[in-house]
């Protein structure tokens, strides 16, 4: 749009002035005063119009290019599935066992990722049965445990739980105290409370401390923290209780400065959620951390999903809780217990277990996901 400026006097010598240079269909923008006196903005209206049919072509485009590649993805992503589901059931007619391994990964709560890692490494010439077998143990291998299961409350030292919300911090500190006070007395183990934000987390605290008789200090910063470790120094065991956050709370942060303090952290995960909240758990409050404790496995039919998560990120393993008694519920790590226990909770018969004709369309969604995944590190990496 060609767009002029005229500045005159007063408004009638201004819209002379318009008409003498654009003619008598001039169209008159905007008009405003001007230290000379009225100032003018006109356009021819051939000008506008062809303007005006410029941008509403450009905005036709616009719309009708945003309409045909919004399809185009909606025929690609349907394409996709129907190709992952016929490819599913060629793989499944071509090499039945490998298939069938991914079945009972995927049954478990294992993840997409390490179950096709897995079935691409399955020597071939095995039948059904032997591939099964090939897939436990090599899942007791690989699930990391702390140091051959070695027990750190006998070995002492300085530790912070850390964790999500309502993951079970306070009531394992309170095992893992027990456990102190087995090895070292009562009079070698202190705990700390650190957990600000809960209301009665001290409290709750200080009962455990009570009937273990041991001593309980109670912060409510970092900068006390510091201060409270020389004095704390001759204790043989140290346990922190730190507040919990969601994994995406910015103060989650704030625990890698206990690295900095000689304290080790701790990760203590919740088995009993969605595979999605325990890769945000591990993704957070995993990396730095000395080992991983898992509890609430008694209320987890299937804890695949926690034991993909520790495989992939090598997390050592150090404990298992399940249940409220203090100290019985609470026990090393054991890798063909686990293993077992998640192929096994793999057979239950439920809801939401995939039958026969389920797994072609599976398949194309995991296709789907893996792309959107793949895509999004891709952009992420650029």
């Amino acid at each position: 749009m060609s767009a002029q400026v005229f500045i005159a006097a007063n408004a009638r010598e201004a819209l002379a002035k318009v008409r003498r240079e654009l003619g008598d269909d001039a169209v008159v923008l905007s008009t405003r005063p001007h230290p000379q006196g009225v100032e003018l903005l006109a356009s021819g209206y051939g000008s506008l119009a062809a303007s005006s049919v410029n941008e509403a072509n450009e905005a036709s485009d616009s719309v009708s290019s945003s309409r045909i590649l919004t399809e185009l993805a909606r025929l690609r992503g349907m394409l996709q599935n129907q190709l992952a589901g016929f490819a599913w059931g060629a793989a499944r007619r071509r090499d039945p066992v490998r298939v069938a391994l991914m079945q009972t990964l995927f049954a478990a709560g294992f993840g997409s990722s390490l179950a096709r890692n897995l079935a691409a490494r399955l020597p071939r010439g095995l039948d059904a049965p032997a591939a099964q077998r090939w897939l436990r143990q090599v899942l007791i291998r690989n699930l990391p445990l702390q140091s051959g299961a070695a027990d750190l409350m006998s070995q002492g030292g300085r530790y912070a739980l850390v964790g999500s919300t309502g993951s079970g911090k306070t009531t394992t500190l309170a095992k893992l105290a027990a456990r102190g006070v087995d090895a070292h007395g009562a009079d070698q183990v202190a705990l700390v409370a650190a957990d600000s934000f809960r209301i009665g987390a001290a409290a709750q605290l200080a009962v455990y401390a009570d009937l273990l008789g041991v001593s309980l200090h109670v912060i409510d910063n970092q900068t006390r923290l510091a201060q409270l470790l020389p004095q704390l120094a001759a204790k043989k065991l140290l346990l922190i209780d730190t507040a919990g956050f969601a994994p995406s709370d910015p103060r989650t942060r704030e625990a890698q400065a206990l690295d900095a303090m000689g304290v080790r952290r701790l990760a203590v995960i919740a088995a009993n959620q969605q595979g999605a909240a325990i890769e945000q758990a591990m993704l957070r409050f995993g990396q730095g951390a000395a080992a991983c404790i898992l509890t609430k496995l008694d209320e987890t039919p299937q804890p695949g999903a926690a034991l993909d998560s520790l495989i992939r990120h090598r997390l050592p393993l150090t404990y298992i809780s399940g249940g409220q008694r203090v100290p019985e519920d609470l026990h090393l790590a054991n890798a063909t217990y686990l293993i077992d226990r998640a192929l096994k909770g793999g057979q239950l018969a439920t809801p939401f277990a995939l039958e026969a004709e389920d797994w072609p369309l599976f398949a194309g969604v995991e296709a789907e996901r893996t792309e959107r995944y793949a895509s999004a590190k891709s952009v992420n990496a650029g």
